[in-house]
């Protein structure tokens, strides 16, 4: 499955939480493809300088800035598009918990002409008492955006201020050339919420994705039945697996204020 000699840029736009940060930089580190660098974009207030300290600097590339130094999300990201200096750019947000494999497996999807890929499902988890011990696979038609992979083409930027920039950096992609991983390997990637009111409303609206989803819902309380006992809550071997590395990592690190 190894590609010979493609180095991979790992994008890291790392904010005010040291602690999202060091889960995403031991992720980066666990990565069993060896040809990667980390591209680290820090326009926050505290310094990540002992965070980094075990990067070797042959592949460290650590960007501080002042905060407020960019005026959207989109000119961070080509800020980090203009460092990355790999054939691979991979996105690495600190929400995110990232399989050591995954760098492994996404990058043998750009077989066949393959240009830009993303995984078309990844677990949903949120840090809240109800639901810390209980995450479900979330999948969707476009994919996640978060598990975005591309080759590294300088002619490709997000369009800054634009309402979705998101959006408009695939459509400079040829739908010939787009991949995305199965449902299957949604174990590759854990997207975190915190526990507010608005993310348990957002992480309960996921299990109505679809019109089956909504009708199991539905039937459980209808009986009084528990909606964890809901079928997109039952994780495969390997999804159980990843889950419980994201969980002791994460409550490790301190990510996790739901667990004590």
């Amino acid at each position: 499955m190894e590609k010979t000699a493609k180095l991979v840029s790992c994008l890291l736009p790392a904010g005010d939480s040291p602690a999202h940060t060091a889960r995403a930089i031991l992720c980066y580190q666990r990565q069993t493809w060896q040809h990667k660098e980390l591209i680290v974009l820090d326009n926050g207030l505290q310094d990540l300088t002992p965070l980094l300290e075990d990067i070797p600097d042959s592949e460290l590339r650590y960007v501080h800035m002042p905060p407020g130094t960019f005026a959207s999300h989109a000119s961070l990201k080509n800020r980090g598009l203009d460092e990355a200096g790999g054939d691979y750019v991979i996105h690495w947000d600190p929400s995110d918990w990232h399989h050591p494999d995954r760098i492994r497996y996404q990058i043998a999807g750009f077989e066949d002409g393959v240009q830009i890929s993303w995984l078309s499902a990844v677990l949903l988890h949120i840090d809240h008492p109800e639901f810390v011990h209980h995450p479900y696979k979330d999948q969707s038609k476009s994919g996640y955006m978060g598990s975005l992979m591309h080759v590294n083409d300088p002619q490709k930027r997000y369009p800054d201020n634009h309402s979705k920039s998101e959006k408009a950096f695939l459509d400079k992609w040829d739908p010939a050339v787009t991949g995305m991983l199965d449902t299957e390997y949604s174990w590759l990637m854990i997207h975190g919420m915190t526990g507010d009111n608005k993310n348990r409303r957002r992480f309960l609206a996921g299990l109505r994705g679809n019109s089956g989803d909504a009708a199991r819902l539905l039937w459980l309380k209808m009986r009084g039945r528990n909606r964890l006992a809901h079928s997109r809550f039952r994780l495969s071997d390997l999804e159980r697996d990843s889950f419980q590395k994201y969980l002791q990592e994460s409550s490790r690190l301190g990510v996790l204020t739901s667990i004590s």
